[in-house]
């Protein structure tokens, strides 16, 4: 595989759809409309560093997952054989996002200090929790878990989150 850094895991390949190389997409986001932005696909089976970069010739809606078509898939066996992959896509392929809106590759690794001073860790992680994403951020044998909010993120300095967390919540995490 290229350079693992500039591309994202965004689901897996779960099944053979039909006779003519379809194969079902599980996105890893709850929204698959982002597809078309995405000419090429990285597939990749898990653990392994070798992928296959494969042109997307069509695809649709499934439900909460959409059926796509590659350049040079043409048969239930050609997609069979790919079930299982993970699919990875070209962050310079990502569509543009709204001001208040972020990638989660974007946190993972972000030093996270609030505004007044304090140094929590860093982002180990982020979770989807209903309504909002929470922040997992670990330091100093500490996990704190900080909503996504706007009202509690300030900004962010280079590789610097600056949190505002209501009052109690640093102490409630411990």
């Amino acid at each position: 595989m290229e350079d693992p850094d500039d591309y994202l895991l965004i689901g897996k390949l779960v099944k053979a759809h039909g006779i003519k190389g379809e194969v079902k997409f599980k996105p890893y986001a709850d929204d698959v409309s982002n597809i078309p932005h995405y000419e090429a696909m990285l597939l990749r089976k898990p653990a392994s560093d070798e992928g296959l970069l494969c042109e997307v010739s069509h695809w649709r809606l499934a439900g909460r997952q959409a059926i796509l078509k590659f350049e040079g898939v043409d048969t239930c066996n050609d997609a069979e054989a790919l079930v299982g992959h993970e699919v990875w896509v070209d962050k310079t392929a990502l569509p543009p996002l709204a001001e208040d809106e972020f990638y989660w590759h974007e946190f993972e690794g972000l030093r996270v200090v609030t505004d007044a001073g304090r140094d929590l860790g860093t982002i180990a992680a982020l979770m989807a929790a209903g309504p909002y994403d929470v922040l997992v951020v670990r330091g100093r044998g500490h996990e704190y878990l900080i909503p996504a909010r706007n009202e509690f993120i300030v900004g962010r300095e280079g590789d610097t989150l600056i949190v505002s967390p209501p009052d109690g919540l640093l102490e409630m995490n411990k």
